[in-house]
């Protein structure tokens, strides 16, 4: 299937918008996570505007899922002629308000990026005022071709009731329009994800960490890609706009919706550190109080035996007769301590034999004096 062999672009987009939205709220919703975690632990943790601006661009998403849903239900993807006349009007009119709206998903995110590196640069006034300067000036834009899809038409309403009089201006205006607010954002798509890795490298930080802060801001890059993709085929859609107008507008709704998200999760990506650090935590606990149990098991079972086999070695010797354990016959436990040991037994009968020895000595000494000739009793020994 072609680019334009869909169809019902309508359905496409309607998925399409709503798996990026939960995945997307599923990274902010770990964002404010690891903020709050951040939070009670740091001084300078928890929300700050950064987090806010992030939170306000996702309600504008989900607004723009809900028209994209209700605009692909009159009809807003499908051919001109496949749409029921009931619904060609309503059709018409939410294609307008969405691309009006749309426009501002991938803009408004522009200011979460800013905000974000606000927070991690804590860039001067002069870096301030740049940043907001390039924002500001994409917002104008954004707003004159917002204006532009209501006012093209005189009157307004003639833009989706054609039954009434009134005319509209050439689709080339609009397409001027479009061009330029696409290449000006793709700028700072490109801009925003290079323009902070010399400053971040810099940081008092791991340099894992500031590889990683680096490369997730870069992933604006991808937005860029978008950009540079719409510029591509703008004359395409702005060619079929003219003899089709309910059809292409859907598939330009995706490509607007996943620019925005590319940034929001960019943006977001540097403030999980906090979720990634107890998450890796709990994994290596549980994976090392498994293979701790499973040795100390192993090394439990190699010690009962070895303990076993030297009793029982023991126990042939005769060196632990003493121990009321073996002479009542119970077997006894590894906590056991022998009540006699062998050095005991030995020093016991080194003892005997010094106090024999002295004996003897006293006797020949007496017998010397007494001018006798010593006997050596040979039976003590």
């Amino acid at each position: 299937m072609g680019r334009w062999g869909a169809d019902d672009y309508g359905i496409l987009a309607d998925r399409a918008c709503w798996a990026m939205f939960g995945f997307t709220t599923a990274v902010v919703g770990l964002r404010i996570y690891s903020r709050t975690l951040n939070g009670r632990n740091r001084q300078h943790g928890g929300l700050g505007p950064d987090d806010y601006t992030t939170i306000g661009c996702l309600v504008f998403f989900l607004a723009t899922c809900i028209l994209i849903n209700v605009g692909s239900h009159y009809g807003l993807g499908k051919h001109f002629e496949d749409v029921p006349k009931e619904h060609l009007e309503p059709a018409l009119k939410y294609n307008v308000i969405i691309s009006a709206v749309l426009i501002w998903t991938f803009s408004l995110p522009k200011f979460v990026i800013i905000s974000t590196l606000k927070r991690i640069l804590d860039y001067g006034t002069k870096t301030t005022i740049l940043f907001w300067a390039l924002a500001l000036s994409s917002q104008a834009f954004i707003l004159a071709t917002s204006v532009w899809w209501f006012v093209q038409c005189t009157p307004v309403e003639y833009g989706w009731n054609k039954t009434i009089e009134g005319e509209c201006a050439d689709v080339s205006i609009l397409a001027n329009l479009g061009y330029f607010t696409s290449a000006y954002s793709a700028f700072l798509d490109i801009f925003f994800a290079l323009y902070p890795i010399p400053f971040i490298m810099r940081l008092n930080m791991p340099l894992k960490a500031r590889i990683a802060t680096s490369g997730a801001l870069s992933l604006s890059i991808l937005a860029c890609v978008v950009s540079i993709y719409k510029l591509a085929i703008f004359g395409e859609v702005f060619a079929i706009l003219r003899q089709d107008p309910t059809y292409p507008v859907p598939y330009l709704d995706i490509l607007g919706m996943a620019e925005g998200f590319v940034l929001v999760t960019a943006a977001s990506l540097p403030t999980l550190g906090p979720v990634f650090r107890v998450a890796k935590g709990k994994l290596t606990s549980v994976h090392s109080s498994r293979s701790g149990s499973r040795s100390q098991l192993d090394a439990g079972s190699k010690d009962h035996s070895r303990a076993m086999s030297r009793n029982n070695w023991d126990n042939f010797k005769g060196h632990r007769l003493e121990d009321p354990a073996s002479s009542i016959g119970t077997r006894p436990s590894l906590d056991d301590i022998p009540l006699v040991t062998t050095s005991r037994v030995g020093r016991n009968q080194n003892e005997s034999d010094g106090i024999q020895k002295a004996v003897e000595i006293s006797k020949s000494s007496e017998m010397l004096e007494q001018g006798r000739q010593p006997r050596r009793d040979h039976d003590v020994v």
